[in-house]
């Protein structure tokens, strides 16, 4: 196969990145044809010489010397249409040679039959029936002149009728065969053309749709991040936690969703560390599952006696959703019948005051969960690790590995071996207790910390900001949203109002939305930095945008915007964009 695989890309002269295929093909046909050519026309001038026709036999192998040069032509010029034109001549001319010579017996005639074919399939119908006949005339006239004008050797009256048969007939077959090959590749091109454009209207409907949803999503997600921060009783809290981790669910599917339309979707996400008891998170997390009025699932909840009074510091949101989505990834795939899944947590190790804790999630029946091909035994652990393959055809899977690995962590797709499905990753957590600092270098440490945030915080809070958006509920949320870091906020409804604002008054920093009436973002940003030009200011612009469209963040930076968001976000991740584009920030 090493072999095989060696020639094709011999006979491909390389051309696969520079052309399409049906031309890659037709080099290697050309060349394949040079190589058969090559082997051939040695073989008759090896028989030539040894008959002592010492001449024709060196004429031939001269002409085999050069088919094979044009296969390294092709590959260093890629000129592969004169090379073409070159061994198709060259062919005709040993031909005739042979035709007008003693060399023509009643077995050559196959090879005389081979022009029209070659010329069809190598110039086109055109060209290669131009080349045929003016040939064939070449032969008749040969017949037609008296001998005295042309040597003509003694040839029987059955050989030439069957020579000029075959060749007609086989000029009949190529024009048939080509005409056939030539009709279905575009009707294959026809249908591929069809199916992308197919295809773009999709992704383009996805994107409008992802559009549509990320929007009112954001609203949801501010809104439940600001409830989530006031005074609320411990089952407030665990149901606003549900509605966030559900919430980032809808998000990661719509990006998945994107993703395998090749639709792109920037995404700004940053795990919330806060402190949250684990036995609870994930009690609540299983709870959800068990409130339906006939479960199908039973869940064992095991958690390690330190951790179960134990507070750690992490993000207790993401991590729900890496349970809801797991379980959801059982449920979906398991078999007919009820099935119990255990979970697990205990801690897996300690470095510093970082807490490794391992997590697993197992089975007591097989699921019908793709497996890939391959699979090896884990050496002592009962377990048959899948290096599993299949993340992209699943996707509460592929959500749940995604957010794994935004943790820190990865996740390992198991099979017992009675086929039991288990799956298990370990992440870092913060003992909550190790959180103090201690000592008086910290103390100091801390409050040069203090004083540091204090003046950040200072410089933003005076801030004076320009919301440019058209949807008044979006307006009102991100007011809201950011009324706790920044208290001066002027609001425009769309671009032109945003350019009279910004005419009359001066601005920290501005907020874009890309798509409004009257004058876009991308117009209103132009229209901005060209005034700025002739003042030689600048005000950092921010584009707020829930587009899903390859390009949408360069398009964003080449208007001369400073920085890109979408929707939907975290106010604390735009706060963060926003405090490092303020003027005089070091």
């Amino acid at each position: 196969m090493n072999i095989l695989n060696r020639l094709a890309v011999l006979l491909s002269s390389g051309l696969q990145k520079k052309y399409d295929e049906r031309l890659v093909t037709k080099v290697v046909f050309i060349n394949l044809l040079s190589l058969a050519g090559f082997i051939l026309f040695l073989a008759f001038g090896i028989m030539a010489l040894l008959r002592g026709e010492y001449f024709f036999g060196a004429a031939t192998i001269v002409s085999s010397a050069l088919l094979l040069s044009s296969i390294h032509y092709v590959r260093k010029t890629g000129k592969y249409i004169n090379a073409a034109k070159f061994n198709l001549t060259l062919v005709i001319l040993v031909l005739f040679t042979m035709f007008a010579s003693d060399q023509t017996d009643s077995s050559v005639i196959i090879w005389f039959s081979a022009l029209p074919v070659l010329s069809v399939i190598i110039l086109g119908i055109r060209n290669g029936t131009a080349v045929s006949l003016t040939f064939l005339i070449v032969i008749i006239l040969f017949f037609i002149l008296p001998e005295t004008m042309v040597y003509r050797p003694d040839l029987p009256a059955m050989f030439i009728i069957r020579f000029f048969g075959l060749y007609s007939a086989m000029y009949v077959v190529a024009i048939i065969f080509e005409h056939y090959r030539m009709s279905y590749l575009k009707a294959l091109e026809l249908k591929l053309l069809e199916a992308r454009n197919e295809t773009r209207l999709k992704e383009s409907f996805i994107s409008k749709l992802s559009h549509q949803i990320r929007t009112p999503l954001s609203n949801i997600m501010l809104v439940g991040h600001m409830v989530n921060k006031v005074n609320l009783t411990p089952e407030q809290r665990e149901m606003m936690e549900t509605i966030i981790a559900s919430a980032n669910n809808l998000v990661s599917t719509i990006e998945n969703i994107a993703e395998i339309t090749e639709v792109d979707i920037e995404s700004e996400k940053r795990s919330e560390k806060t402190r949250f008891n684990l036995l609870s998170t994930l009690e609540s997390s299983v709870r959800l599952f068990t409130v339906q009025k006939e479960p199908v699932v039973d869940f064992n909840l095991s958690v390690g006696d330190k951790l179960k009074s134990q507070e750690l510091e992490g993000d207790p949101v993401r991590l729900k959703q890496v349970f809801l989505n797991l379980i959801e990834t059982i449920l979906k795939n398991k078999r007919p019948g009820k099935i119990n899944i255990n979970i697990l947590a205990d801690i897996h190790g300690q470095i510093s005051d970082i807490t490794e804790i391992r997590f697993e999630l197992r089975t007591d029946k097989p699921i019908n969960l793709v497996q890939p091909e391959r699979a090896y035994a884990s050496g002592g652990s009962g377990f048959i690790d899948q290096n599993y393959g299949g993340f992209n055809t699943n996707l509460d899977l592929n959500i749940a590995r995604k957010i794994i690995i935004q943790l820190g962590g990865k996740l390992h797709v198991l099979q017992t071996k009675d086929k039991n499905q288990v799956f298990l990753f370990t992440l870092p957590f913060r003992a909550a207790a190790t959180m103090a600092p201690s000592g008086k270098a910290a103390v100091m440490a801390d409050k040069e910390k203090v004083a540091d945030t204090l003046k950040a915080g200072e410089k933003l809070r005076d801030a004076n900001l320009l919301l440019v958006e058209d949807n008044t509920i979006n307006q009102k949320i991100v007011v809201l949203s950011l009324n706790k870091y920044i208290k001066n906020i002027d609001v425009a409804n769309n671009g032109k109002e945003a350019l009279d604002k910004f005419g009359t008054s001066k601005y920290d920093v501005i907020l874009m939305d890309v798509q409004m009436p009257v004058i876009d973002g991308f117009v209103a940003t132009r229209k901005i930095r060209e005034i700025e030009a002739t003042t030689k200011s600048h005000t950092p612009i921010i584009a707020i945008t829930a587009n899903a469209l390859h390009g949408d963040r360069e398009k964003c930076l080449a208007a001369g915007m400073d920085d890109y968001i979408s929707k939907p976000f975290q106010v604390e991740v735009l706060v963060e964009k926003i405090r490092s584009l303020l003027p005089g920030k070091s």
